[in-house]
């Protein structure tokens, strides 16, 4: 497995960051020695990279937080990669990359995720979710059904359309693994219908049973399920902004599976995926303490009445 991660792991130095010679990276971590960490770091010093690592706990970055001076570091470095086991605060991030940093997250990868969705042809991956994502950006309204029951309808144009191709090459740059995904803000308010959630949930995981959203106004005003369904309703009464339909996107890598990690399952090539709550971090206006993401199984997506995802396989 050592070597297959070797491989893997010098994949993405070289085709989604791009390190020459002398460069200097950083790598901001709390893995320990873990397989993809040894990797990662034997890859950056195979292509000529200097490599500094600061180490860190899971509480270091605990609530938007990171370590004194942590920021300033990430700054300074010419390659920035965050390999932790949870989501690492956006803002250090978008802070590097706005000093010139390429910078390369991989929040919650592990050995056995790498294996999988990293290797890919990059190139290809990029070119079919910049293809999504335009086609997202000119489109006027959608449609998403499923066989077991999602019938939902929405208006687009109310916010930026978002793509993560995984290719950090230039400075300014700034991208993550795994990477295969292009979402779109609904205009608020305009979401109506029943979202059937299918396939997995932020904080449980691949679901037993279905949990039912009656969707009115842009709002989640109904949910009906089993235990799945009781943590989402809990979660979207927490403040009056929660229950928004905040997040359209859909998935473009043919390596990723379905494991229940939300991380790698809006990834999953033909793949459909709501988010609630808010959308302020992605650029909208909704603003919440929430936003929780659940996936669909074998969608259909019409754009302007276009099929671009049909029964689960996506028509690019």
């Amino acid at each position: 497995m050592t070597d297959t991660l070797g491989r893997v792991l010098a994949r993405v130095v070289r085709e989604c960051t791009a390190v020459e010679k002398g460069e200097r990276c950083l790598l901001v971590t709390d893995h320990g020695d873990t397989g993809i960490r040894r990797a990662l770091e034997g890859a950056v010093r195979s292509c000529g990279g200097t490599l500094a690592v600061a180490e860190l706990s899971a509480g270091d970055y605990r609530d938007g937080r990171v370590p004194a001076g942590l920021g300033e570091e990430m700054a300074s470095a010419e390659v920035v990669y965050v390999l932790t086991r949870g989501i690492f605060p956006h803002r250090p991030r978008r802070e590097a990359a706005r000093a010139g940093a390429r910078v390369l997250s991989l929040c919650m990868v592990d050995d056995t995720m790498a294996l999988r969705a990293l290797d890919v042809d990059y190139a290809e991956l990029s070119r079919a979710t910049r293809k999504l994502a335009e086609i997202l950006s000119s489109a006027g309204e959608a449609l998403v059904t499923t066989p077991s029951g999602t019938e939902l309808r929405f208006g687009l144009g109310g916010g930026p359309v978002l793509w993560i191709d995984g290719l950090a090459r230039e400075p300014g740059q700034a991208s993550a693994l795994p990477a295969g995904v292009a979402a779109v803000l609904p205009f608020p308010g305009t979401a109506a219908g029943r979202i059937v959630l299918d396939g997995s949930l932020a904080s449980v995981g691949l679901l037993e049973e279905p949990v039912v959203l009656e969707v009115e106004g842009g709002r989640v005003v109904e949910i009906r399920g089993g235990a799945a369904a009781g943590v989402l309703r809990r979660a979207l009464r927490q403040d009056a902004n929660a229950s928004f339909v905040a997040e359209f996107g859909m998935g473009t890598n043919p390596r990723a599976a379905r494991t229940g990690n939300l991380v790698e399952d809006e990834r999953v090539r033909g793949s459909a995926h709501f988010g609630f709550g808010g959308n302020v971090h992605l650029g909208g206006t909704v603003a919440s303490s929430v936003h929780l993401d659940g996936t669909l199984r074998e969608p259909t997506v019409y754009l302007d009445s276009r099929p671009i995802v049909k029964d689960g396989k996506l028509e690019l």
